[in-house]
């Protein structure tokens, strides 16, 4: 198989497992918890698998698909907020693509530290300059805060599993 054709496969098949993962969660109740460790997984083993463009391509694609697809009441403050969810995506992607050759745990312990960070300062930036809601303000700021860690950490802990047990199989 071509390296072309490894990316394509790969990437395609990874980002369905995110896609999948993110519509089908709405069906169960605190969603973040499953759905939220599956993407950040997802991201990292792509990024491993198939390369840091495999990474980007679902960092932009999953959050889009994923606010578009959302029917809660706060979906479209969603979809505004999807541009500082793709880059807190793409800021693990590359501390684990930048990270990984000297140690795996760090880039993915890095990242999330860093995810968390910005997402944590966007919404906080965010809820302060559009007009909303106390509580869906305060729901937002749940929504991105610690529980962003914690996904991103746990997300980051499953796909190092995973690349070792799969081992040469996935590498890129």
């Amino acid at each position: 198989m071509t390296n072309k054709t490894k990316f394509i496969t790969r990437t395609a098949l990874l980002l369905a497992i995110a896609i999948s993962f993110q519509i089908f969660g709405k069906f169960i109740p605190y969603n973040n918890f499953i759905v939220g460790p599956v993407v950040n997984a997802v991201l990292i083993i792509a990024t491993a698998s198939a390369g840091l463009w495999s990474g980007v391509a679902i960092s932009v694609i999953a959050p889009l698909v994923s606010a578009f697809t959302n029917k809660a009441a706060i979906a479209p403050l969603i979809l505004a907020f999807s541009p500082f969810i793709i880059i807190g995506n793409l800021i693990i992607v590359i501390c684990f693509h930048l990270l990984r050759k000297k140690n795996t745990a760090t880039g993915v312990a890095v990242g999330a530290v860093l995810k968390f960070g910005f997402l944590y300062a966007a919404i906080s930036i965010f809820t302060s300059l559009i007009e909303m809601k106390p509580q869906v303000a305060t729901t937002l700021v749940n929504l991105f805060s610690w529980p962003q860690l914690f996904t991103a950490a746990i997300g980051g802990a499953l796909a190092l599993i995973i690349l070792k047990l799969a081992g040469r199989s996935l590498e890129q």
